[in-house]
This record gives C-alpha cells, structure tokens and sequence, in this order.
C-alpha cells in the first residue's frame, strides 16, 4: 500500500498559510473576548463596591452632622454625665423592682390572675 502524493504547488501553500493566519486570528479573537469580559467583570465588582463605599461614605458624614448638633450634646451629657437643663427635675427608675413580699399571715398563694381580670378589679376598687 502506497501512500498517495501531494503536489505542494504555489495554490496550495499559499492557501494553507491562508488557513493557518485564520486560525491564528480566531484564536486571538477568542483570547481577546475572553480577556474583555474578565475585566467586564471586574469592572462591575469596582462599581459595586464604590457605590458600597459612596453609601458609607454618606452615612458617616450624616453621623457626623448629627453628632455636632446640640440635640446630640444634650442627649449625651444627660446620659453619660447625668447633667441635667435648668429647671429639669431627674426621676431615677430602678432597672428592676424587688418581687413583692407575700403576706405573713396567708398560708396559701393568692392565684395569678389575667391582666384583665386585675383592671377589672382596680377599676372597681377590689384590689
């Protein structure tokens, strides 16, 4: 078996180096679309995070605004100096109230009654 011949003429070669500078093209094209659409991407994920960034940016300065208002003087000494305005009377509240004492003379727990029932018997005088 004897492999066939091929004639290399001028037609030939010059449409294999055609081929050949097609193929190199295409495969820069591909390289080129997948290298722009890396940076696509990175483009939208800068973007995202300046708008990220401008929104703090935003929200700080308006903390800033606030904390050089007087409202915000005030507020602060009267709750971390105790100070208080002239005239103003302050009302200290415990945090939490001792439970009250039961009776000494009751042997048996009164039963807890609804949050209805007991303005029931407030409102007409049975406490």
């Amino acid at each position: 078996m004897t492999l066939p011949k091929i004639k290399l003429g001028g037609t030939n070669v010059l449409n294999l180096i055609g081929v050949l500078v097609i193929l190199y093209l295409v495969v820069v094209l591909v390289q080129t679309v997948q290298h722009n659409y890396r940076l696509g991407r990175q483009i939208d994920q800068l973007n995202a995070q300046i708008s990220l960034l401008q929104s703090q940016k935003d929200e700080l300065a308006y903390r800033i605004q606030y904390y050089n208002t007087d409202a915000f003087r005030d507020r602060e000494a009267r709750a971390k100096l105790g100070l208080q305005a002239p005239g103003e009377n302050v009302v200290i509240i415990p945090r939490s109230s001792p439970a009250p004492a039961a009776a000494a003379g009751s042997a048996k727990a009164a039963p807890k009654k609804s949050n209805l029932q007991q303005w029931f018997d407030f409102l007409s005088g049975r406490t």
